[in-house]
């Protein structure tokens, strides 16, 4: 059984995460944020680049370079993947990246702050050069946009209420267990598919962590560089013993049929994975890691 909630919660008392999920429309709202963080009307199609899929010639660099900025759709909830700081400004591993990518570009960065589940359909309509969201290429989303090689790693857990007697991942699968994921997530598809007995409730990420620390869910399936800060700061919750559900790898998408720009941004991260930044970004801003494949 599942449901959605569009619920719009501040995380008050339980974990800080800024931004990076689902108020409304998906990830943390339909409009972008203007650069003093104010909301601003949700961008158009004409506001970004035209999607072309089948000009296998299309130079998306050189628009970029021409129009001066890369636009880049994001969800900044997820801190430290993505978020805003103390000071409103996009930060976190994700934005260091593609700061470094529109640096090397020589263009300024256009950060479009959205709500995670309007994100793919604001790609589909040509608002973003590429989507920086940890994305993971299930087959379904790859009939919609291509994807890049892995640039972060990703290990799924189970979150538990102390209270709800839950002591295995068998007793998670279980008609009266109430699990929350983000919604629209891989994390909503674990569910689905290793739990499927148990109730999902898609929710925003802060709503999601919410409603396990409130005792309303009992549990809930998340990314363990979320869930390890997430415990730490709330008593009666524990993160379920064992091996993670997965080990998974997240990915920029860009629009489909956009070959060059595709080769263009693999090579980038070929370069900056060989060199090991990327393992050292994530190690600083993140915690231990046990790298991208090769």
């Amino acid at each position: 059984m599942r449901y959605r909630s569009w619920l719009t919660l501040l995380f008050a008392g339980v974990l800080a995460l800024s931004a990076c999920t689902s108020d409304g429309n998906g990830a943390d709202g339909n409009g972008e944020e203007d650069s003093d963080g104010d909301a601003a009307a949700a961008p158009s199609p004409d506001d970004g680049p035209a999607v072309t899929v089948d000009d296998p010639t299309f130079d998306r660099v050189a628009e970029i370079q021409e129009r001066g900025s890369l636009i880049v759709g994001m969800t900044l909830q997820f801190e430290p993947q993505m978020y805003r700081d103390e000071n409103n400004e996009p930060a976190g591993y994700d934005v260091e990246l593609v700061t470094l990518l529109a640096e090397d570009l020589g263009v300024e960065l256009d950060i479009r702050d959205q709500e995670f589940d309007a994100l793919i359909p604001g790609m589909l309509a040509g608002q973003f050069d590429m989507l920086s969201v940890g994305l993971v290429n299930r087959p379904p989303r790859a009939e919609l946009m291509w994807f890049t090689r892995p640039y972060v790693p990703y290990r799924q857990v189970v979150v538990i209420n102390e209270a709800s007697g839950i002591a295995s991942v068998d007793d998670v699968d279980q008609d009266d267990v109430r699990v929350t994921a983000l919604i629209g997530s891989t994390a909503a598809n674990r569910v689905e598919t290793q739990f499927p007995s148990a109730e999902l409730i898609e929710l925003d990420q802060a709503a999601a962590f919410l409603e396990v620390a409130s005792g309303r869910a009992d549990a809930i399936v998340v990314e363990e560089y979320m869930a390890i800060p997430f415990v730490e700061e709330n008593a009666g919750t524990a993160i379920l013993e064992g091996p993670p559900l997965s080990q998974e790898y997240g990915r920029w998408a860009v629009p489909r049929g956009d070959l060059l720009w595709l080769q263009y941004v693999d090579n980038w991260l070929d370069y900056y994975i060989s060199t090991g930044f990327l393992d050292q970004l994530y190690t600083d801003i993140i915690g231990p890691t046990e790298g991208l494949p090769q």
